[in-house]
């Protein structure tokens, strides 16, 4: 059978945005907060893992091998696949959609986008609040009635538009899901993608040699009790936040949690993928939160010394910094 004749026995594909998806009034928003739970614990193997992965290449293949069999491995890889698509998003846009479809909450009248392949597309797309793309889903549900299907056409060229690497084409699959839906996919031929994700990696292995969390006194350090049961690091501070990255010898990754009423929910894991590997610090005006990447040029400026003789501006301001985000 033919790729378009494969299309045509497949469900009905339409191209939505997710601005459209969000709003509607059957969205799980519920669903949605599994995305960032899910990267919470992407986060914990990250820390926990030794960022490092056995690879090699396969020439008949055109592509790399990437030795996933323990959970350590895991997690380094996800972090850093993920971690690289938030912040090339930012940068460079999303080039091509991920592809899914719009699945029935359990028996629930609400929906949330399954997506495959391009699940981690998805997540940064969701993480970056992205919400004028688009996505390429099935909607078995008529959840979006007014939308028309695309033809084999339309989707082949939305799906393919974004490559950037010369490859030898797409080829199509269709998935059979659990519901019995028939779900027509495109994907891209051999290539070595993964290689960008492993060079991600050791660039996040040289920030990430370490993970300290300050706060102000023992009744915050109780209060963090979630963190410190995932065997993180919780330490008090009596001077100037400025001072962390001298105290850590500017190594490893720091985060500042202030003493506030609700310093339980100020700061989750998840915002890791917030430090990209070039920022010197991140702070979060809201709750005073503040990440520090102690290895980083601008934080190695942050000499004692420096710190004692500087005006509260310079500090407050982060004006030493050479890249600061302000969220």
């Amino acid at each position: 059978m033919q790729d378009k004749d494969k299309f045509a026995y497949s469900s009905p594909m339409k191209y939505i945005s997710v601005r459209d998806i969000i709003n509607h009034e059957s969205y799980s928003h519920e669903k949605s907060e599994h995305i960032y739970d899910y990267m919470k614990l992407m986060s914990i193997d990250f820390l926990r893992s030794h960022k490092k992965l056995n690879y090699k290449f396969v020439p008949h293949a055109n592509t790399i091998y990437i030795d996933l069999d323990n959970k350590q491995e895991q997690g380094a890889y996800e972090f850093a696949k993920l971690h690289w698509l938030i912040h090339d998003f930012k940068a460079n846009g999303v080039s091509f959609p991920p592809q899914g479809t719009l699945q029935k909450v359990d028996d629930t009248e609400t929906f949330f986008p399954e997506m495959h392949p391009g699940t981690f597309r998805w997540f940064a797309i969701m993480y970056n609040k992205m919400i004028d793309e688009s996505i390429v889903v099935s909607d078995n549900e008529m959840y979006f009635s007014e939308i028309p299907v695309l033809s084999f056409e339309e989707y082949a060229n939305i799906c393919r538009e974004g490559f950037i690497r010369e490859r030898k084409g797409t080829y199509y699959e269709v998935e059979h899901l659990r519901t019995g839906e028939k779900l027509f996919t495109a994907h891209e031929r051999s290539n070595h993608h993964d290689w960008i994700i492993l060079k991600h990696l050791e660039e996040l292995a040289k920030v990430f040699t370490k993970f300290t969390v300050y706060t102000d006194n023992n009744e915050c350090v109780s209060r963090l009790d979630l963190l410190s049961r995932e065997g993180i690091d919780i330490k008090i501070l009596d001077k100037n936040k400025s001072y962390i990255p001298s105290i850590e010898n500017f190594e490893g990754v720091s985060v500042y949690i202030p003493e506030s009423e609700f310093i339980e929910d100020s700061f989750t894991l998840d915002m890791l993928f917030d430090l990209d590997i070039d920022l010197d610090v991140i702070y979060y005006k809201d709750t005073g939160v503040t990440i520090f990447n102690n290895g980083s040029a601008g934080c190695k400026r942050l000499l004692p010394q420096i710190v004692d003789e500087s005006k509260p501006i310079y500090l407050k301001d982060f004006l030493w910094a050479r890249r600061v985000e302000i969220k």
